[in-house]
């Protein structure tokens, strides 16, 4: 007998139309045949349910309970608003046990006992969304994790701060789900790509897109998420990053001095000046970056500092070839002549962010200067300092001159110093130690490129003594230990 021989029973006879109709499951996620679920565990007070999370018809969150049911007790109990929900994903339930984060708590919306649903709300919270500092612009990412099956989803990162991000995610809203760990990869051109571990702690489903928010792991993550804040979130500096108790360490590893090169950066090098003289009261009525230049920037090199993507300070290096019109100082107090002999240059208008004062910027901004002097050839510098910056410069070798002179864009008075770079290249004496750590390598990378003749020009006669050999060789093996 064959299969088409077999007889048909009263069942198998009914019309399909006379078939009941099957009851919707919220296991049916529209566009995802079959439907992604992940198992959890429920924590509904002191009860502890198995079952799956899985995104619902109606765009959000749903338990689906391993029985099809709830028990009675439970039921009850989820219907008291007082009762604290929660869910552990098992998929990545070692991990965040050895994090120490515990389960994820929820709010419950709604309670099918007989079908063993309990709907939850993920919603963003938009007090915490709208507190995060902002990047100037979305920062392309990737989101991957083992709840995602292998799978990478492009991201932006349109909030980040040290302890959450909020990310625009393309991809089904029903693979991201809630209370699981994710690696949220963030790529910029200046740095290696910051890892975040962190969590998915809320889900917004958009028409394109999912946002979604995401709270970091472990005190690693908060580290790294920081400095990506403080590199890339206008507003949001080291002052912050004091308020929220962290120092973030390899911060200033992302530090970079440029020369400003074109009309664009000189804006953002006078918008700077703007910035950090009106933070002090100084000119609070000069708004336009324009009303912060003077004569001098055209016979002078500019710097910026970038933290990051962040502009934060700015110098410059006066260049007078003497001629004594082009000297800032000269205007207002008589240069000795003897720095017109040896040949100088004058770092001025040095500045740096109100988010970022209080750090060793200047220090960085310094050491370009330097090299800079170096290969020009000129044995001083010269430069204005208020009184509480003296002793920062006096330790990079700066001396004050019996002369004051009042600041430039106040009428607050100003000590002038100065760095006589023979006596530093050719002395071995108790400051050289502390200039070697600070600025050694910087010497021996010059040295590399341009040979001996700069410094030879600043040494004079004391090129070929014993102290100036051995400044050299110590900058060149510092240069080659820092890489």
């Amino acid at each position: 007998m064959t299969l088409i021989d077999l007889p048909v029973s009263d069942a198998m006879a009914r019309p399909a139309a006379e078939a009941p109709p099957p009851a919707p499951s919220p296991m049916a996620a529209a566009g995802l045949p079959p439907p992604h679920a992940v198992a959890v565990c429920l924590h509904a007070g002191p009860d502890r349910l198995n079952g799956r999370l899985v995104w619902d018809a109606g765009g959000g969150w749903s338990f689906v309970a391993a029985g099809g049911r709830l028990p009675e007790d439970v039921a009850g109990r989820l219907a008291d608003p007082a009762t604290a929900v929660a869910v552990e994903p098992r998929v990545d339930r070692r991990a965040i046990r050895r994090r120490r984060l515990g389960p994820l708590r929820l709010g419950c919306l709604s309670v099918e006992a007989a079908r063993g649903i309990v709907r939850l709300d993920a919603a963003i919270p938009a007090p915490v969304v709208d507190q995060l500092p902002r990047p100037a612009e979305p920062l392309p990412a990737m989101l991957d994790g083992r709840s995602l099956n292998r799978r990478r989803l492009p991201a932006l990162v349109t909030a980040i701060g040290p302890y959450e991000a909020v990310a625009e995610v393309t991809g089904p809203a029903a693979l991201l789900v809630p209370g699981t760990l994710m690696t949220l990869t963030v790529v910029r051109p200046w740095a290696d790509p910051f890892r975040l571990p962190s969590r998915i702690v809320a889900v917004e489903s958009g028409t394109e897109t999912v946002r979604v928010l995401l709270r970091m792991a472990d005190p690693a993550a908060i580290d790294r998420a920081a400095v990506l804040a403080a590199c890339t979130a206008p507003g949001f500096g080291i002052q912050a990053l004091w308020t929220h108790g962290l120092k973030p360490r390899g911060l200033m590893r992302h530090l970079r001095v440029v020369p400003a090169a074109g009309a664009a950066d000189m804006v953002t090098a006078r918008a700077l000046r703007r910035d950090a003289n009106q933070f002090y009261g100084r000119r609070p009525e000069a708004r336009d970056p324009a009303d912060w230049a003077d004569r001098l920037d055209g016979s002078s090199i500019l710097f910026l500092a970038y933290l990051g993507d962040k502009p934060i300070a700015t110098a410059r290096l006066v260049v007078n070839g003497g001629d004594r019109s082009l000297s800032e100082l000269q205007a207002q107090v008589p240069v000795p002549d003897t720095f017109w002999e040896g040949g100088f240059v004058e770092v001025s208008r040095l500045v740096v962010h109100p988010d970022f004062r209080g750090n060793r910027i200047r220090y960085d901004l310094f050491r370009e200067v330097e090299r800079l002097s170096l290969s020009m050839g000129v044995r001083f510098m010269l430069f204005d300092a208020i009184p509480r910056l003296v002793p920062m410069y006096q330790a990079v070798g700066g001396k004050p001159l019996p002369l004051t002179k009042k600041h430039p864009d106040s009428d607050e008075t100003v000590r002038v110093m100065y760095v006589d770079m023979r006596s530093i290249l050719g002395r071995v004496n108790r400051f050289s130690a502390v200039w070697l750590a600070g600025f050694g390598s910087t010497l021996g990378r010059h040295l590399a490129i341009e040979g001996r003749g700069p410094t030879d020009a600043i040494l004079g006669p004391k090129r070929r003594g014993v102290g100036a050999a051995v400044i050299r060789n110590m900058g060149r093996l510092l240069a080659r230990a820092s890489g």
